[in-house]
């Protein structure tokens, strides 16, 4: 059928009172103007002159994709007006390259087939690299509460000491999921592990999504090595993401219930906590995992006390190991591995800890304990793993009541805050102990990891 007769044919049904909801010759079937929608549009402008923009486009395709055949690009002065078009793909195809185009504010994607285009459409927001080619952020990932699909990114600019709650629902007009659990920042991508979607959210450097991955396992603890990123999957495997690809391209099966990984000496160490059999038989898992990251396999576990949950590796071939014990009569327990020879040793002279960080040369840690009463009793205390000097690291007297989390970005080491019930609090602190950063945070915060593009 010629295009020209077709059009013909629909106008003339257009105008008559029938019932159908289309014409089409006695062989041709019934086509309907899509109803879907590609999601998840991200682009990043790496054109440095100033109204121009040139990059990658890239979405995510509707789970049902009906009758879509392909996919029209447009630049636009909003987020509805199809304005200019940049070119159109094929159905399967998500991602456009876009050179050296006049920046009108927003790119389009719209859904389409032969019957014509959807009345729906996706945009993202171009930020023009001549205009904002330097970013620098603190984002505080909150987990949320478990089952109330709450969890967030709030984002602190640093500059002005603004926080910006719910930054994630701004930016992607959805929410995180139930229970972000870690979240890194790896090259110019973010990555976030939500153990109650189980999925693992990369998004750019401001906090847009480029692809939502769904997992084998609940993610719980990421970290980055040599172009991959490692995740922990809490029914007891390890995978591997490619940070070219965005695809887990391997698993490895360690110990039940992995926590934090850490890395030295071409190998990677898992913390097997068994922390959801604590009340069987089995009991908790008191092993460490190492795995030769060359071959990604399980080359042995090493002997912890038991339920070890956190791990922190120095430059200088050490891991650093926090054991959660029972709760009971077996106490948080520090210790050390030689990745040398994998020996394990109680750390004398910082032996107990709740959580902990490394930077520059010193491991802190705080070590929260319960009264007869239920007051917390917290202590905050520094390793050098140098010269092994331990002092109190927090100096200017500041206190902070019920510590919840503790990691370092920046140089800096940040202490979250929580009641488990209201919003929480991340305190920042430089290296001399002296308080930089006094903030909101969301329910239950986690982590503070620092975006920079310069």
């Amino acid at each position: 059928m010629e295009k020209r007769k077709f059009m013909s044919i629909l106008a003339l049904c257009a105008a008559m009172s029938f019932s159908f909801v289309g014409c089409s010759d006695e062989d041709d079937p019934v086509i309907s103007v899509p109803a879907e929608s590609v999601s998840g549009l991200s682009f990043t402008d790496v054109n440095e002159a100033a109204d121009k923009i040139s990059g990658t486009l890239t979405w995510t395709e509707p789970s049902a994709s009906g009758s879509v055949t392909k996919y029209v690009i447009y630049a636009s002065s909003n987020t509805t007006s199809k304005d200019v078009k940049l070119g159109e793909v094929n159905v399967g195809t998500t991602s456009f390259e876009i050179e050296d185009t006049m920046n009108l504010g927003y790119l389009l994607v719209v859904a389409a087939n032969d019957a014509g285009e959807a009345t729906v459409c996706a945009s993202v927001k171009v930020e023009d690299l001549a205009v904002d080619g330097s970013f620098l952020a603190l984002y505080f990932l909150n987990s949320g509460s478990m089952g109330h699909n709450n969890a967030s990114l709030y984002k602190y600019d640093v500059e002005t000491g603004e926080v910006t709650p719910d930054y994630f629902k701004a930016q992607n007009g959805r929410g995180l999921g139930d229970t972000a659990q870690d979240m890194i920042v790896y090259g110019d991508k973010m990555y976030i592990a939500v153990y109650g979607e189980s999925t693992i959210e990369i998004t750019d450097l401001q906090a847009k999504s480029i692809k939502q991955i769904k997992t084998d396992g609940q993610p719980r603890a990421l970290i980055s090595d040599g172009g991959k990123v490692y995740a922990t999957y809490y029914n007891g495997y390890v995978a591997r993401l490619d940070t070219a690809s965005l695809e887990v391209e391997a698993t490895v099966a360690v110990g039940r219930n992995p926590e934090q990984m850490a890395v030295s000496n071409g190998k990677l160490y898992v913390a097997n906590s068994g922390g959801m059999d604590y009340n069987t038989e089995v009991g908790y898992d008191h092993t460490v995992s190492v795995v030769d990251l060359a071959s990604f396999t399980e080359t042995r576990k090493v002997e912890v006390v038991i339920n070890p949950t956190r791990l922190q590796a120095d430059e200088s071939g050490h891991v650093y190991v926090v054991s959660m014990g029972n709760y009971a009569d077996v106490l948080n327990t520090l210790q050390v591995i030689d990745t040398r020879t994998d020996a394990v040793t109680p750390l004398t002279a910082c032996p107990n800890a709740t959580e902990m960080a490394y930077a520059d040369g010193k491991l802190y840690t705080y070590y929260s304990q319960y009264d007869a009463n239920w007051n917390t009793t917290n202590t905050f205390i520094s390793y050098d793993t140098n010269t092994g000097a331990v002092e109190e690291w927090i100096k200017d007297g500041t206190t902070i009541a019920k510590p919840y989390g503790l990691c370092s970005a920046g140089g800096n080491v940040y202490v979250s805050e929580s009641d488990f019930t209201s919003t929480g609090s991340i305190y920042g602190f430089d290296a001399a102990g002296r308080l930089i950063l006094s903030a909101e945070a969301g329910l239950n915060p986690m982590k503070v990891v620092l975006a920079q593009k310069d």
